[in-house]
């Protein structure tokens, strides 16, 4: 949405939290820019444009994983599972692939598909400002320590 002022204009982006994400030190630059556009409006429908995204977020996840898992073992567990199930990191729509195959998965719609990795998304985005509010808790219990003489 922009915003115009004083001859400037500024793009306010709809996500507070892609914004967050996107400028978050643990985030590369060439995957910044595709966190931002990921809820553009010329995305809609690119499945495969947001796979890979997600996939892009999930490799930096996996290596978060053991501190995520800390924070929030059952968001970790949900997250993961959604990496592994919705024909994201594995072939869950081919049913020759023993192991991996799952029937809903390979029954949804592309909107249903599109809605779950939307969905999955934003739990990426909650990710990573977990994590990077888990490294502010360590901060604040130091504030806490010395305001209180402990």
């Amino acid at each position: 949405m922009p915003l115009r002022q004083d001859g400037f204009v500024t793009f306010v982006e709809k996500s507070p939290a892609a914004i967050s994400v996107a400028e978050n030190e643990q985030i590369p630059q060439e995957i910044s820019y595709k966190v931002f556009s990921y809820n553009h409006h010329s995305m809609k429908g690119n499945l495969q444009e947001k796979k890979n995204t997600i996939l892009k977020l999930a490799e930096l996840l996996e290596a978060k994983r053991p501190q995520l898992s800390k924070v929030d073992s059952g968001f970790c567990n949900d997250l993961f599972y959604l990496f592994n199930n919705l024909n994201l990191r594995h072939n869950n729509i081919d049913p020759s692939m023993k192991g991996k195959f799952k029937q809903a998965v390979a029954e949804m719609s592309p909107e249903e598909l599109e809605h779950w990795y939307d969905e999955t998304y934003q739990m990426c985005l909650l990710a990573f400002l977990r994590l990077e509010q888990e490294e502010r808790k360590i901060e604040v219990d130091k504030l806490k320590s010395r305001i209180e003489g402990i």
